[in-house]
């Protein structure tokens, strides 16, 4: 019979082998008793007046991440932060919950008192930002308030560089005043059927529309009929028009070549609270405007 070498099962040879090498010299062979405990999480707040660079959003809508990226105001950046504060909920709330409804009462005041102004009246928009869910698990109970100048729908952010606070105190260089309207399908007078962009112009460039004031919508169920939203929305603006030209309502509708326009009131806003439309007057795109129709009465529109 042929002999046969005998060999140590694996587990043995490594455990014997093991066993035969010796701690270093200077070391006592425990790898864990001579490292600092890692530091604990920690979340820092920004602070108002604090720039954020943040991804995109639109107003009123929740942020689809909750990172803030600080920046310095001087560079360009998106949301300029006015207030925070804590979530009052047990869990993470739906957008659509009272407690971010508060969180955006908050909002909506520290917003005003940063501006200098109703925030509405200028071409601003809030941002809101609850925290996320690995951050809301993580003890984070923060919601942050900032501010962004509006771009071409008035519920986009405008890159910028400097800050909003007191942008709507005198002279009031965020007030909102006049705009450029685009859409498409223009009726055989050149007016919009439909509008894609609302940007805001100075008063002595090239427009068609006039920024004339905001108009709140009572409490209730946001409207499931949109004409009917429409109808009563540009009923209360009509108002507004007239009263901004110094004209009586049958004045006003008796001059063909001013209508009314708003924009505003989306479900997401009415969602939060805020039931706030801007209301315009507008005149036909064949018609370009280098000055503001207040108090035109029923003189013709400038040449």
């Amino acid at each position: 019979m042929a002999s046969r070498s005998r060999r140590l099962p694996f587990l043995l040879a490594v455990v014997l082998a093991t066993a035969a090498c010796g701690a270093p010299a200077g070391a006592d062979g425990d790898l864990v008793n001579g490292w600092a405990m890692l530091p604990a999480a920690r979340y820092v707040a920004p602070v108002a007046g604090q720039c954020l660079a943040p991804g995109p959003f639109s107003a009123f809508e929740q942020p689809s991440a909750a990172v803030l990226t600080g920046i310095d105001c001087a560079e360009q950046h998106s949301v300029e932060v006015v207030a925070t504060g804590t979530v009052a909920a047990d869990a993470l709330p739906a957008w659509d919950s009272d407690p971010v409804r508060a969180a955006y009462a908050a909002c909506d005041r520290a917003a005003g008192d940063y501006a200098g102004g109703d925030w509405h009246t200028g071409r601003l928009l809030p941002f809101l930002s609850l925290p996320s869910g690995p951050a809301w698990a993580g003890g984070v109970r923060t919601w942050v308030c900032g501010l962004a100048e509006a771009a071409d729908d008035l519920f986009a952010p405008k890159p910028r560089t400097g800050s909003l606070r007191g942008g709507l105190k005198d002279p009031r260089p965020l007030a909102l005043s006049c705009a450029a309207l685009d859409g498409g399908d223009l009726t055989p007078d050149g007016f919009y059927r439909s509008v894609d962009a609302v940007t805001p112009v100075s008063c002595t460039d090239p427009h068609d529309t006039e920024f004339v004031g905001v108009w709140a919508a009572p409490a209730g169920a946001f409207p499931a009929d949109a004409q009917a939203l429409n109808a009563t929305v540009s009923k209360a603006c009509f108002t507004e028009v007239a009263a901004f030209m110094g004209l009586s309502a049958l004045q006003l509708y008796q001059r063909k070549d001013v209508y009314t326009f708003w924009d505003g009131l989306t479900r997401s806003q009415w969602q939060l609270g805020d039931r706030t439309a801007h209301c315009f007057l507008n005149v036909s795109t064949a018609k370009i405007l280098h000055s503001s129709l207040k108090g035109l009465g029923t003189e013709p529109l400038p040449a």
